[in-house]
């Protein structure tokens, strides 16, 4: 979800809590002193007319939210090729699984964890990880991204323009002696 649809929920979310507990102490007559003055008053008629666009604004909100908790499924998501058979769709889930296959096969990356991005040239990819301490994080950070690159051209035909390795820390785990 966006930042512009997030502060919608938490603005649609405030308004109506606010109008649902007006609604509450008008219909347990907690307040109907008050609104039976309102109704009375000469501005009756400018009061229905903002009233109607407040409830117009959040009938356009809770539709707008509507939309977009239908609209984004994030599993959906897949790398299409088209072949002269039909379309063969990767899903973005098996990318970063096949990402970690190939980097836990580098010697040195205990923890690794890869996140499939969209660029202005194509697809990319972060990868976080987390590395022992005895390794050459830059030697260690090439032989990610060319290995990442080639195994992903290999075996899905998907040429990954961008590789961003992030070495988040290293393990301070030591290795069991038996």
């Amino acid at each position: 979800m966006s930042p512009f649809d997030r502060s919608l929920l938490i603005f649609y979310t405030l308004l109506m809590t606010i109008f649902s507990l007006l609604a509450l102490l008008i219909v347990s007559g907690w307040w109907q002193q008050p609104l039976y003055l309102l109704w009375q008053s000469p501005y009756v008629h400018d009061l229905q007319l903002y009233l109607s666009i407040f409830i117009g604004v959040l009938l356009l909100v809770g539709l707008r939210l509507l939309w977009v908790s239908f609209s984004r499924r994030q599993t959906g998501k897949a790398v299409v090729h088209d072949y002269t058979l039909g379309q063969v769709r990767i899903s973005l889930t098996t990318i970063e699984n096949l990402v970690k296959k190939v980097v836990y096969q580098i010697q040195g990356v205990k923890e690794v964890k890869p996140r499939v991005i969209q660029t202005s040239k194509g697809m990319g990819l972060h990868i976080r990880a987390i590395v022992s301490p005895d390794i050459s994080i830059p030697e260690v950070s090439r032989q990610i991204q060319q290995r990442v690159q080639e195994y992903l051209s290999q075996t899905t035909g998907i040429v990954v323009t961008d590789i961003k390795v992030i070495v988040d820390n290293i393990s301070s785990t030591r290795p069991r002696v038996e």
